[in-house]
């Protein structure tokens, strides 16, 4: 259904942002072992959940009254693509208060919402695996 081609394009944009949320959330840094476990999450998190779109994209293709809908309705794809970077914007631009204890040291820090980083990187996720081309602009 999805060419690997879109789906290895996919992964190598949703890769790279996973770890910028990644980074963003970050309270404590504890040298190599958050470098090597931010690379981990950076390669596993996007593979699962490449596979989890697919997945949930199956519908989509299942049902044709749906299918007819979306297969190359650019004018949607753009649009839910604008919501997931809207959302992934307002994570950024939207602070969280986080209070705790690592390695001993007590913080209380303002980060981005992870809430909406998650959901709008999740959409664009979405859109990314589940888009066909060519794309046909409906009036």
């Amino acid at each position: 259904m999805t060419p690997f081609g879109q789906l290895a394009l996919a992964f190598a944009m949703l890769a790279p942002s996973w770890c910028v949320i990644q980074i963003s959330l970050a309270v404590a840094y504890d040298g190599l072992l958050s470098l090597v476990g931010l690379v981990l999450s950076g390669l596993i998190m996007p593979a699962f959940t490449i596979l989890g779109v697919v997945v949930l994209g199956v519908p989509i293709r299942l049902i044709p009254w749906v299918d007819r809908r979306w297969a190359g309705n650019g004018w949607v794809y753009a649009s839910i693509a604008a919501i997931a970077l809207g959302l992934m914007a307002a994570g950024f631009l939207t602070r969280v208060r986080q209070i705790g204890s690592g390695n001993g040291i007590d913080y209380d820090i303002l980060t981005p919402d992870p809430s909406l980083l998650c959901s709008g990187w999740f959409l664009l996720a979405f859109v990314l695996v589940n888009a066909s081309i060519p794309l046909r602009w409906t009036r």
